[in-house]
C-alpha cells in the first residue's frame, strides 16, 4: 500500500496531546503573522516571544527562547521586515540567521510567517527526507524545496503542513503503543517507490554531478561489485566503440568476438601496446561475467582490476578522439 502522508495531518493534535499534554492552534499564529508576510509590519521581540509561549507552541522544549531584551535591541535598531518573500529565499533566511544565530529559531519565524514556503527545521524530518548540504542556509533552503516537492506529490496544503505531517509520522512510529500499527506505517513508507526515489536522489545526486562514471564505479565497489562492474562495463564498451571509430572509421559490430578482434587490431596498428592486449581481453571477460548473470559472477577484485585498466589504458583514447 502506498504511503499516505495526508493521513498524518489529522493525527498531529492527537500526537501533541500524547507528547505535550495538549494541542495547539497554529492557524491562529499564522493569522497573527499575516501582516508580517505582506511586509506591513517589522518583526519584534514580542512577536518572537509568541512562538515560544507554552500556551501557543511546544517549541521552547526544543530551542532556547532568545533573550528578550537583547533581541529587542537588535530588532529595534535594524527593523527586520520578513515579507513579502521572493522566489529566491536565501537572502531572507540569511537575514534571520544573522539575527538569531540559530537556524531552528529562524525556521520557526519563517514557518509561521510564510507557511506556504517554509517548514520548521526538524531533525526527524531531515532524516526522512535525507537532505544534506554543506552550508546552513543552503541546507535549510534545500530542505524547504524538497518539502515543496512532497507537498505537491501528496496534495498537501502547504510546505508547513507537509513538514508537520512528516514529523507526526516520525513521532507516531517512535511513540506508538501499538507495534503492529507502527510496523505497518514504517512498511508503507519504506515500500513507497516515489518516496524512496526522492530520498535516494538526495543522497546520490551530488555524486552523479561531481564524479565521472568510472569514479562512481570505484565508489560503489565495496557496496555492490556487480553494480560497480555494470557501470564500468558500459564505459568499456563506449570506449571500445570510440577506438573502433578512430581506427576503423566505423562502429564496433554488435556480434560475438568483435571486441576481441578490435583489441587485436588496435595492438597491430600500434594504438595500444602489445602488453596491454591480454589485459584488455581479460577485462572484457570480466565484463561478460558482470553483464550475463547466468554464468559465474566476478569477484570484487576482478571488478577493481577492470576499473583500473579501463582508467589507465582506455580513458586516454578520449583525448585522441578530441583531436
Amino acid at each position: 500500500m502506498a504511503f499516505r502522508l495526508a493521513s498524518y495531518v489529522t493525527r498531529f493534535d492527537e500526537l501533541s496531546r500524547k507528547k505535550f499534554g495538549r494541542s495547539y492552534d497554529f492557524a491562529a499564529l499564522e493569522a497573527y503573522f499575516r501582516e508580517h508576510a505582506a511586509g506591513k509590519r517589522h518583526l519584534t521581540a514580542k512577536d518572537v516571544g509568541k512562538l515560544f509561549n507554552a500556551e501557543n507552541t511546544p517549541f521552547a522544549k526544543y530551542w532556547h527562547r532568545p533573550h528578550a531584551k537583547a533581541l529587542d535591541e537588535v530588532l529595534t535598531q535594524h527593523r527586520v521586515y520578513i515579507g513579502p518573500v521572493t522566489d529566491d529565499a536565501r537572502a531572507l533566511v540569511q537575514k534571520l540567521l544573522s539575527v538569531f544565530h540559530n537556524i531552528g529559531t529562524a525556521s520557526l519565524v519563517l514557518r509561521f510567517v510564510h507557511p506556504s514556503r517554509f517548514g520548521i527545521f526538524s531533525t526527524p524530518v531531515i532524516h526522512l527526507l535525507q537532505v544534506m548540504r554543506p552550508g546552513t542556509v543552503e541546507l535549510y533552503v534545500a530542505y524547504c524545496d524538497e518539502l515543496a516537492r512532497w507537498r505537491q506529490h501528496f496534495g498537501m496544503a502547504s510546505v508547513a503542513q507537509t513538514e508537520a505531517a512528516l514529523w507526526t509520522f516520525a513521532e507516531f512510529v517512535k511513540l506508538s503503543d501499538n507495534d503492529v500499527d507502527a510496523a505497518k506505517a514504517s512498511r508503507d513508507f519504506d515500500d513507497d517507490m516515489w518516496v524512496q526515489r526522492e530520498r535516494a536522489a538526495q543522497v546520490i545526486r551530488p555524486f552523479f554531478r561531481r564524479y565521472g562514471r568510472l569514479q562512481l564505479a570505484q565508489i560503489l565497489l565495496d557496496e555492490d561489485p556487480i553494480v560497480a562492474g555494470k557501470i564500468a562495463a558500459e564505459e568499456y564498451e563506449r570506449l571500445l566503440g570510440m577506438a573502433s571509430l578512430q581506427v576503423r572509421h566505423r562502429r564496433l559490430p554488435r556480434e560475438r568476438g568483435a571486441p576481441e578482434g578490435l583489441i587485436e587490431e588496435l595492438a597491430e596498428k600500434g594504438y595500444i601496446r602489445q602488453e596491454d592486449k591480454p589485459e584488455l581481453k581479460r577485462i572484457w571477460s570480466t565484463r561478460n561475467k558482470v553483464v550475463h548473470p547466468s554464468g559465474k559472477r566476478p569477484e570484487r577484485e576482478e571488478v577493481e582490476v577492470m576499473i583500473d585498466f579501463i582508467q589507465r589504458i582506455c580513458i586516454p583514447w578520449e583525448k585522441r578522439h578530441g583531436r
